[in-house]
């Protein structure tokens, strides 16, 4: 016994001496391992072992970290985030501050062995690997991935993503591609280029272009600042256009779920769920989220259980009418859908409308997009788009048998037109607007409305509802939002009687917009503004300056 008494002294000598040299020498105290919890507020630090450990939270999910001893200081380095922490021991390690919280250890643990990792990888200089995240190539990312390191594997799932951009006009659409161009003519033709940089010119020559840029560091700075001004172009009309991103490869996602599988990590396992939804591998999307709860994500742990018991009937249908009925999902945010008639729903927070559209069930909402529901085998729907996405809504039982609905509306739409490209450039969508050129219009509108000039901004959003466009219509409606001068649900209503079929678009938003929200919303926004406005005058007042001009709110 004597024996075995000394031996267990032996180890935990050694235990302590595979600490210290990882600690920083100076440290007098050695931490122990189990559960410390906050003395202010519910914030759990799990120490499984000398070198790692977990953050807890109630509501997120849980976060990785590595104890690292920096310039000789023992610092907690985060592993989803790359945020270092100053760590200070005390009571015999029973207590921990990092930062300036102070937390006391509650459930004490055998702590797990110190794993070894070989030099040069990730885990073997956290801090530093972690410093030069965006600067890895894909062979980085996913060695540090396999080692477990959840921001290299998030910052994979964007590498992915740029590598499978076409490389050709670097991924943009046609629209981007047009709206840059149209900056960058207009850009350049106020520019004194001379013509050995002009492709055009007879005089065109590279040696003396290079050697005219050099000697005129003025005219690079107006070059760069115009590519700056049309990758900018490009960038708002991606904005605008709504477009969704296309799935990943097969491949990738595969590497993607191999990696969650190992790593289990709540928010990288969140993801590769989500891409693996978007891709229609609903089945690997369920796994993924089932180990994104395994990790610790309280918002999978809802989802989840109930897409696992779909098992094999979790193969949407294509819908072929509007539900009727009530709906009813796991989620708060977004966890009743009532399908009333005429293609009417009720979703908790107004009154919207759906319309079947290429198999999907689609209920357009005030964001300018839709939230995108498909049918099960069992009758249930579930939800596809990103605001709904993981949803499962399960068909609630009718009161009195069987609902019945009234049919829904076609309303009549005409796209709008993308006729104008260089409605980003300045004067150019006055120019387009007054050619007739709806697009120009609208972009005209929202510059408008940006700059407070809410009665102007609805004229121009008017001329293109009376069009039949959308876009038109939602503008309008959002005007009022801003300004109580602007009264845009007379501007609809007179519209929609303009129209003897009762299917001008202006109609459906008379009937799914939350006109008195609005004006409530739109009355305190107003009241904020005041409320700040005066403030700053009081403080320019004091201060002897002229009162700042306010930049209005817009969405």
């Amino acid at each position: 016994m004597r024996y075995h008494h000394l031996r267990r002294r032996g180890l935990h000598a050694l235990a302590a001496l595979a600490l210290l040299a990882l600690a920083p020498t100076s440290f007098a105290q050695t931490v122990k391992c189990g559960l410390f919890v906050s003395e202010t507020g519910s914030a759990k630090l799990q120490l499984d072992a000398p070198d790692r450990g977990r953050q807890l939270s109630e509501y997120d999910s849980d976060k990785s970290f590595a104890l690292q001893s920096i310039d000789g200081q023992l610092s907690l380095v985060n592993l989803r985030y790359g945020l270092i922490s100053t760590v200070m021991i005390s009571r015999n390690g029973r207590e921990l501050s990092v930062d300036d919280r102070h937390y006391r250890l509650s459930k004490p643990a055998q702590c797990q062995a110190v794993i070894p990792h070989p030099e040069g990888s990730c885990l073997a200089d956290p801090a530093g690997c972690l410093a030069d995240l965006h600067e890895k190539d894909i062979t980085e990312l996913e060695a540090g991935c396999n080692e477990g390191v959840p921001a290299l594997c998030s910052r994979l799932v964007e590498k992915y993503r740029q590598l499978e951009q076409s490389d050709e006009d670097g991924g943009l659409s046609e629209m981007q591609i047009a709206a840059a161009r149209a900056y960058m003519e207009k850009a350049m033709a106020e520019i004194d280029i001379p013509a050995s940089c002009r492709e055009e010119s007879e005089h065109a020559d590279e040696a003396a272009c290079l050697k005219v840029m050099e000697a005129s560091p003025e005219l690079v700075q107006k070059v760069n600042d115009a590519l700056l001004g049309a990758s900018a172009a490009a960038g708002m009309v991606g904005v605008l256009s709504r477009t969704s991103q296309p799935p990943l490869s097969p491949k990738h996602l595969a590497n993607l779920l191999a990696f969650c599988e190992q790593t289990k990590d709540g928010d990288f396992c969140t993801e590769v769920a989500q891409q693996h939804w978007d891709a229609n591998k609903l089945v690997d999307a369920t796994s993924a989220l089932a180990l994104a709860c395994t990790g610790g994500s309280s918002s999978a742990c809802t989802m989840a259980p109930a897409l696992q018991q779909l098992g094999a009937e979790l193969v949407p249908q294509a819908a072929e009418t509007i539900p009727c009925g009530e709906y009813v999902s796991q989620r708060a945010l977004m966890d009743t859908l009532s399908f009333g008639d005429r293609g009417l729903v009720k979703a908790g927070f107004g009154q919207l409308r759906a319309r079947v559209e290429d198999g999907a069930i689609r209920i357009r909402h005030e964001r300018g997009g839709d939230f995108v529901l498909k049918q099960l085998p069992n009758g249930d729907l579930l939800g596809m788009d990103e605001w709904t996405r993981f949803q499962r809504f399960k068909r609630q039982p009718d009161q009195g048998g069987q609902a019945r609905c009234m049919p829904p509306v076609d309303f009549n739409e005409v796209p709008l037109v993308q006729d104008c490209p260089k409605a980003l450039v300045d004067g150019g969508a006055e120019t387009c607007c007054a050619s007739g050129k709806l697009q120009g219009c609208n972009v005209l509108g929202t510059r408008l409305g940006l700059n407070g000039q809410w009665q102007q901004a609805a004229e121009q959003y008017l001329k293109v509802c009376r069009a039949g466009i959308r876009e038109g219509c939602e503008n309008l409606a959002s005007v009022q939002e801003n300004s109580s001068t602007v009264d845009a649900h007379s501007m609809l209503q007179e519209v929609c009687q303009a129209d003897s079929s009762g299917r001008h678009v202006a109609c459906d938003l008379l009937e799914t917009r939350n006109w008195g929200l609005m004006v409530i919303g739109g009355a305190l926004q107003r009241a904020l503004e005041e409320t700040l406005r005066d403030e700053d005058m009081d403080t320019d007042a004091d201060e002897g300056t002229a009162p700042g001009k306010r930049t209005p709110n817009h969405k």
